[in-house]
Order: C-alpha cells, then structure tokens, then sequence
C-alpha cells in the first residue's frame, strides 16, 4: 500500500463533538479534506447545521449537523443512534466540546467545578464509552481522540482550577481507556492543544500583557492555527498510518511545555 494511502479517511464516518467552531471545527474540516464524511455535533442544531454546511462546501465533502448535549446520557444515546442509522458505522470520535469558568479556587462554588467537569471530562468519558459500544458490537477498529491541553502536562495557571484539573484527567482517562480497548482493535488517543485563539480563550488574547507572555514562553513565536496545526495530527491520529499508536497525548504547542 502507498505511504499517501495510510493517511486516507475515505469510506470513514466520524463525529466530532464540538465542532460548530473553535478547534474543532478546525479538526472537522481536516478530516473531511482526507475524506471521511463528518457528523458536526453540538448543543444547538443551528450551529451544528451552518457549520456542517460550511464544511461541506469548503472542502468538497459530506457533513451533517448533529445535535447533543454530554450531559445528558440519553442525548449522547441519540447522537449515535441517529448517526448509525444515516452512516452504518461510526469509526472516528473526537471529543472537541468545550467550556472554562475563571475565578480564583477560593471563590469556586460547587455548581462551578461541576459545570466544567461535566463537559471536559464526564461528558467526555460517556462520549468515549457509547461511540465504544458502537465499535465493539460491529467489530470497527475504531479511532477515538481527545482534546487534553498543555495544561494536562505544565504546571497549571492560577484562575481554572476546575478546567486544569479536567484536563489532566483527560490524559489519564485516554490512557486507561486504551489499554482497555486496545482488545477490540480501538485505538484511543489525545491531542493537548497549546495556545489557540477561539472563543474559549478570547480573553486571554484580548489582554495584550499576558499576550505577549504566552507568546515569549513559545520557541515558535507563534499562536496555533486550528486548521493548519491541529487538523493534520487529528487525520493522522483517525487513519491507517497511526495503527500502532494508542494511549498516547500528543502536544501540539510550538514547543510550550519543552521549556
């Protein structure tokens, strides 16, 4: 087989969640450019409609709105059900969605750390076990990737205590999750993001001091772009060319956590 083939996603059905915008829309975009037809998922089937239709015409692919909200179980039960029933089989999952509440830790109430925690990491892991479900009854050697952070790994920025804690979960439930899987031929694997500018960390970027100090502490000198940096590790990571890669967090930061 060509080397070029191994990276070819045609004939794969892949949902992204968190996809009507930011990285993962980024990472959607990619992997229809390689060929696979993309479910966008979101909590507001609008959103998950105009950016599905944006894919499809900026790359000549297929992509569908898919509407889901991983909080709720049934909901996540829905999202694979209707993508079954319009693909057959689903063989890539990216867990994208994403949410952050800054305060200091002293002034973090319950309802806070819950709010992030069930979208950065429960909703993530229920994400994980249903699409796993999927795989494991229609014998689909499946891809599953999450979005960790930098702040998986480096020591972590005061003000999202919860976030940071959700992320380095993440890195730990990918590894679990894929010495468990690895059985079924599921290959489970996280990207961990350095500093991309989307709505999530907008604030960051608007205040040109701490700006500039993500920016000197990056080998690069450069932000990420979604679609040029993030897109092609998610295709690797969903293709044939990874086979023998699992468990495994992949930084994706201009060289951030190397020094």
């Amino acid at each position: 087989m060509s080397i070029l083939n191994l990276f070819s996603l045609e004939g794969k059905n892949a949902i992204v969640i968190g996809a009507c915008g930011g990285l993962g829309k980024g990472i959607a975009t990619g992997l229809a450019e390689a060929g696979a037809s993309v479910f966008v998922a979101g909590r507001k089937k609008e959103k998950c409609d105009h950016a599905a239709s944006s894919i499809a015409e900026d790359t000549g692919g297929t992509a569908y709105g898919l509407p889901v909200d991983i909080t709720i179980q049934d909901s996540i039960d829905e999202m694979i059900a209707k993508a079954e029933e319009r693909a057959g089989k689903i063989h890539i999952l990216v867990n994208s969605a994403g949410i952050n509440i800054r305060k200091p830790a002293l002034q973090y109430s319950r309802q806070d750390w819950d709010t992030v925690q069930d979208i950065q990491l429960k909703g993530s892991f229920f994400t994980c076990q249903a699409a796993a479900r999927h795989m494991i009854k229609n014998s689909i050697p499946g891809r599953i990737i999450n979005i960790a952070s930098v702040n998986s790994k480096i020591v972590a920025r005061p003000d999202i205590v919860s976030y940071v804690s959700a992320k380095a979960g993440i890195m730990q439930m990918t590894k679990a999750l894929a010495a468990e899987w690895a059985q079924y031929g599921i290959l489970v694997n996280a990207i961990a993001p350095g500093f991309f500018e989307t709505e999530l960390t907008k604030v960051l970027f608007e205040d040109k001091t701490i700006k500039q100090k993500m920016l000197s502490h990056i080998p690069q000198k450069r932000f990420g772009n979604p679609d040029q940096d993030l897109a092609g590790m998610a295709v690797y990571l969903s293709s044939d060319a990874a086979s023998y890669i699992t468990g495994q967090t992949i930084y994706i930061d201009g060289g951030y956590t190397i020094i």
